[in-house]
């Protein structure tokens, strides 16, 4: 009777390793996508810097800087289109991040409704961990936390890209400092999220 009842378990404990092995990998693509997307960002931040500097300079000292948006001259023309471009290519990085965040939580609710139908309190490696593995209940919570982190660095670098303007240096200053991650965030996402596979529950006859 027993074995009867533990069947439907070990079925779930092996559907749940392998969406977490699924879920391991699609954390790690995202972190690797986002770190390019910002290190492309970086290049057009700091261009778009150079332009709010000059954009500034030019307003400053010319005849019509009191109505600049009505007596634009071409130099500030060209500034300012070049400006609005290298925005937009911002936004459509933080779009791309976001695309690929989608996807990642589709992947982390089907981990989570199949975590919400197992019994916890059965007695096995991968439920209670054992010398070289943590237990389920602490990748339940890691893979939620970096899930709210990477979703709450994107709504914060999409909202900030909008206050971005050729008229102040703010905006971009307060924006370099949100595309850093925290110092020990490469760590806590390489060595927390880490399973191996030989728990993997072997078939039976």
């Amino acid at each position: 009777m027993a074995d009867n009842q533990q069947k439907p378990n070990s079925e779930l404990e092996e559907e749940i390793l392998s969406q977490l092995l699924i879920l391991e990998k699609e954390f790690r693509d995202h972190n690797t996508l986002m770190k390019n997307e910002l290190g492309q960002q970086k290049e057009l931040i700091s261009r778009l810097w150079v332009l709010s500097q000059r954009y500034i300079l030019l307003i400053s000292t010319g005849p019509c800087c009191k109505f600049p948006e009505i007596f634009a001259g071409p130099a500030e023309e060209t500034i300012l289109q070049e400006f609005s471009d290298k925005l937009k290519a911002v936004k459509a990085s933080n779009c791309r991040i976001s695309v690929s965040l989608k996807d990642l939580r589709v992947s982390h609710r089907t981990f989570e409704n199949l975590c919400s139908k197992l019994d916890m309190n059965v007695e096995s490696p991968i439920i209670q961990g054992d010398a070289y593995h943590k237990p389920l209940a602490y990748f339940i919570e890691l893979t939620s936390d970096l899930f709210k982190f990477f979703h709450a660095w994107i709504l914060k670098l999409k909202y900030t890209s909008h206050l971005i303007d050729p008229y102040k240096c703010d905006g971009i200053e307060h924006y370099k400092t949100l595309m850093e991650p925290s110092e020990d965030f490469e760590e806590y996402l390489n060595v927390g999220l880490t399973y191996c596979k030989c728990l993997r529950p072997k078939p039976t006859c």
